[in-house]
């Protein structure tokens, strides 16, 4: 039997959803992509004339000195940009003062550029830079980690008061201000595009011939779909972009963490649990602890950087209760936001790695050098 699965989304969004995904709709969702039409139209016109300014000058990015290197992509939702960026920054900042550049979603602060981690410590919570800040900033001692809507302002406090040489950017693809080196485009292999179409008429944030402007790309969660559908995927991207390399890239389960103490991931195995997340791609965690042989008993689901309540986590430990199992898994990113809160005992975080088969090249990429 499948477990129970329940969300904090309101109907309409998950109809919106649903048919952005492609997936069956119904009549209301035809409708709702029908009236929402028009203002695809709009915002496909407004990216273009945009981009065509740029094009013959009338606007110009900002040149900053260090390397710039962006990690994005072209839909909304997870596609593990903080796994890829958090891993490159570990690797890169062993060779060359890196800082990672994130807008700070779901943060308070208003500034125009936060030192979340000025290198030696680790200097605001997740309230004020928001969960995905904090988070990298624990889990990368020695990496400058700047949070801020404006990266030109963000990457200049980075060069000159953290001494940065290389800047990392956390969903960046369509941030225009800023000159890059490289731009590096992660592609969900579950769920590529979408319907195909762009806001609001489907997931994405520019049409498919963005791809084009990548240096290389990468598919993520590759250990999820067939090895047909994947070999599927490789054939279009490199018929719309040609030329340019294609990584592959999956979540794979590292330590199980509760407080101080640590067990590998095969204490999972045989293992009933509620798993309690607010993350672009839960289906994702769900499918990590399956591999790892836990069973899924029931799955609360909220949005993206949900502010996680008391009751939230109460609710988690009762349903936990309820069915039976042993432990209530969340990631390390919710868990972030889980920090002034009372944590039962049964709670378990999953410290999740990315992993990328390829990874020299793709460091080399970021480098700036080739092979």
């Amino acid at each position: 039997m499948e477990p129970a699965v329940k969300t904090g989304q309101g109907s309409l969004q998950q109809l919106w959803l649903a048919a952005a995904n492609g997936e069956p709709a119904g009549l209301p969702g035809t409708l709702l992509m029908f009236a929402l039409s028009p203002l695809e139209w709009l915002y496909r016109a407004g990216l273009k004339v945009y981009l065509r300014m740029e094009r013959v000058g009338l606007r110009r990015r900002r040149v900053l000195p260090a390397r710039v290197v962006s990690v994005g992509n072209l839909t909304l939702g997870g596609t593990g940009k903080t796994g890829i960026v958090e891993t490159l920054a570990r690797k890169l900042n062993e060779e060359t003062p890196v800082a990672v550049l994130l807008r700070g979603y779901g943060g308070t602060h208003s500034s125009d550029a936060l030192t979340v981690s000025n290198r030696e410590q680790v200097l605001e919570g997740w309230q004020k830079a928001g969960d995905e800040a904090a988070l990298l900033a624990r889990r990368l001692p020695g990496v400058a980690v700047v949070a801020g809507k404006d990266r030109r302002k963000t990457g200049a406090l980075a060069i000159s008061e953290l001494g940065s040489k290389l800047l990392l950017l956390d969903d960046g693809l369509q941030y225009w201000q800023l000159k890059r080196d490289v731009d590096i485009i992660l592609v969900d292999a579950r769920l590529p595009f979408g319907n195909g179409r762009v806001l609001p008429a489907g997931l994405m944030r520019e049409p498919l011939s963005a791809l084009r402007r990548g240096h290389a790309i990468v598919l993520t969660h590759t250990n999820e779909v067939t090895r047909d559908t994947l070999s599927l995927l490789r054939d279009t991207i490199r018929c719309i972009a040609p030329g340019r390399p294609v990584f592959h890239a999956f979540y794979r389960a590292g330590a199980i963490l509760a407080g101080e103490s640590e067990e590998p991931a095969a204490a999972l195995k045989g293992k009933d649990v509620v798993v309690l997340c607010g993350i672009g791609s839960p289906e994702s965690f769900e499918a990590t602890l399956r591999e790892e042989g836990a069973r899924v008993a029931e799955a609360l689901r909220f949005g993206d950087h949900h502010p996680f309540r008391q009751d939230d986590l109460d609710l988690a430990e009762e349903r936990r209760k309820e069915t039976g199992a042993q432990w209530v898994l969340t990631t390390a990113k919710d868990f972030v936001r889980m920090a002034d809160l009372r944590v039962p005992d049964s709670f378990r975080v999953l410290r999740a790695e990315m992993v990328v088969p390829e990874f020299e090249a793709l460091v080399n990429l970021a480098r700036g050098e080739q092979g």
